[in-house]
């Protein structure tokens, strides 16, 4: 039993870094012929953004994308250490009560910070178009996984 979850372990592992090493060789290649992020065209089509608010919300994602580096990075590495102590671990632990609450407390701090992004985001909006993207982003705040975060933790 020990040996299966080992395995599925290190099979999770490597296919959740293969899938990071992958799209964020794809993203880096995500930039049209004008310049403009082919990431974004999306949220300039849904809500139907002018010029002037699609480089305000340009502006805003290229400011924010370090932050949310940062977080992502932080959350991997804590999720790391906690699958390392449980592999190593038979018994509970105060150690890993302690890991378990960091994870907590920085995805929580990760959530605060995007959800903060998306309100500056909206607020580039018209009220009726920014009400929708926050209803949004609430929404996969509260029932999804923000930015792939999870899978790339795993």
């Amino acid at each position: 039993m020990k040996k299966l979850i080992i395995l599925l372990a290190l099979a999770v592992a490597i296919g959740a870094t293969t899938y990071l090493v992958c799209y964020r060789r794809a993203m880096v290649a995500v930039i049209t012929p004008d310049g403009t992020d082919a990431e974004l065209g999306w949220l300039k089509r849904e809500f139907a953004l002018t010029a002037a608010q699609y480089e305000k919300v340009l502006a805003l994602h290229h400011a924010y994308r370090p932050v949310c580096a940062e977080h992502c990075n932080r959350y991997i590495a804590v999720r790391r250490q906690l699958d390392d102590l449980l592999k190593k671990q038979l018994a509970w632990s105060s150690e890993a009560g302690a890991a378990i609450a960091e994870q907590a407390r920085l995805q929580g701090e990760c959530h605060a910070s995007m959800l903060k992004y998306a309100y500056d985001v909206a607020a580039c909006m018209s009220a009726e178009q920014g009400r929708r993207y926050l209803d949004m982003i609430k929404m996969q705040l509260m029932e999804g996984d923000p930015a792939g975060m999870f899978a790339a933790s795993r």
